[in-house]
């Protein structure tokens, strides 16, 4: 792959070669911010190698993107960013070739890393420990509510002259 493609003879557009992948990676995951103050792609996206929780689950997994659409098909992607609610987010913020070429080498290299296979279980096993610690210290909190309230009205009742 040559260091640049010529899209329709008129615009050069930086490839993956061209980019870094460590770059990419921060720009993805936001700890690089994009020039044009574009939100970055783990807040909608998930891709392998990413710390526990490896991304938004608005938009598709893009782990395998690179390999589904090919360097071409990639480039177009990140380039148009064609998809209906990215045309809106990124039409005012659009990304700059060299973040461009950036993503695309990071999209390349994310289908070597290991993805994760645990990430709902150890959502759905924290919401249940989770639930069960508030379960447990409500009951705690208000073991003697009930009894409290009980004898407060039988106190007044006893008084107004209820037998018991």
């Amino acid at each position: 792959m040559g260091l640049a493609l010529q899209i329709a003879g008129a615009q050069t557009i930086p490839t993956a070669a061209t980019g870094s992948p460590s770059r990419g990676q921060r720009l993805f995951t936001g700890l690089d911010r994009f020039r044009n103050g574009g939100p970055a792609c783990v807040s909608c996206h998930s891709i392998a190698g990413l710390p526990f929780q490896d991304g938004g689950s608005l938009g598709p997994d893009l782990t395998h993107a690179y390999m589904k659409l090919g360097p071409t098909g990639t480039q177009s992607a990140v380039q148009t960013l064609y998809f209906r609610v990215m045309t809106q987010i990124y039409g005012p913020h659009p990304l700059f070739p060299g973040e461009q070429a950036d993503l695309m080498a990071y999209l390349e290299q994310a289908e070597s890393r290991p993805q994760s296979q645990w990430s709902t279980q150890i959502t759905l096993l924290a919401a249940v420990v989770l639930g069960a610690i508030f379960v447990v210290i409500t009951g705690l909190a208000w073991r003697d509510r009930v009894k409290s309230v009980r004898r407060a009205l039988v106190e007044r009742a006893t008084r107004q002259g209820a037998p018991f």
